[in-house]
């Protein structure tokens, strides 16, 4: 037990601290039906790491730089938020009812285009094949305790900003698509939900990986939606939800001596496929009006 314990405290509370903060995007995302808005912006922000290590590498004319493209240093890091800012600003400007093309279509052909331009960048450098494993499930079992409190500070300020102005960003997701939110500024409010959710996956990819983000971010705001309607409701319902997994995982990856963002990820989707079903069996059929056909 002070095995597992000592080997797995850093991990378990870098997974607390992604379902804190992705189950409130969560709820955001699937209100707004931007799904796979986290995918995009994680892929952009890894494009923007890799483009900058290449500059790096071209600079001092040395080999092996771009292997480390998880976003380790100052300069990618850099590059990844500025990517992400240029594509948090276009999403916004997209949310325009004389632009006929879907925002989701957009964000679908913006994350084809970041990993193909990542691709074809790592297909040339050193260590590419294990780059693109690490960008897609993570390495959460070996993050360090740097990463982890800095990300800690990352979702103090960015939950701190959307708790103050928190009726805002209500009022804009409830009535996304009605464009209804009696909001003076919603560009200005959209764009700064996009910057700051564009922030938290920059640094969660760097410790859980695109698919392990997307699954903590979709998975259990979408069972939260099921059972409640209120906000509140359903961030705690995500958080209990989340918490459970993430011991229940973790431990399993530590019993079972396999990877833990795969265990994660499928346990949550165990968990998904069991609410639908509990969902549906507890459903209410509609009550017959009196003289309707039987």
């Amino acid at each position: 037990m002070p095995g597992i314990l000592e080997f797995m405290v850093t991990p378990l509370v870098a997974c607390l601290l992604l379902i804190g903060i992705t189950v409130y995007f969560g709820i955001h995302v699937i209100k707004r039906e931007i799904i796979f808005i986290d995918i995009a912006l994680a892929q952009i922000a890894a494009l923007g790491s890799v483009v900058a290590l290449v500059i790096l590498e071209l600079d001092h004319g040395q080999e092996g730089h771009v292997h480390d493209s998880t976003g380790n240093g100052f300069i990618p890091y850099l590059f990844s938020i500025i990517f992400c800012t240029v594509a948090a600003y276009f999403f916004t400007l997209l949310k325009n009812r004389t632009i006929r093309i879907p925002l989701e279509a957009v964000i679908g052909i913006a994350f084809a285009v970041a990993t193909t331009g990542a691709v074809i960048i790592l297909d040339k450098a050193a260590g590419g094949d294990v780059h693109i494993h690490d960008m897609l499930v993570g390495s959460i079992l070996w993050v360090t305790w740097d990463k982890v409190i800095k990300f800690f500070i990352v979702i103090v300020l960015i939950g701190g900003f959307h708790y103050a102005f928190r009726k805002k960003f209500f009022a804009l997701t409830d009535n996304y698509l009605s464009g209804l939110n009696g909001l003076k500024n919603p560009k200005i409010w959209d764009f700064l939900f996009y910057f700051t959710f564009s922030i938290v996956i920059v640094e969660a990819v760097r410790i859980g990986g695109i698919l392990t983000v997307f699954a903590f971010l979709i998975i259990p705001a979408s069972i939260s939606a099921l059972f409640a309607r209120r906000w509140l409701y359903r961030i705690l319902i995500g958080l209990v939800l989340g918490f459970f997994v993430t011991f229940f995982g973790l431990y399993l990856s530590w019993v079972m001596d396999v990877p833990s963002s795969p265990v994660l990820i499928f346990f949550l989707g165990i968990f998904l496929m069991i609410a639908l079903a509990l969902k549906a069996i507890t459903r209410t059929p509609p009550v017959k009006k009196a003289g309707q056909a039987l």
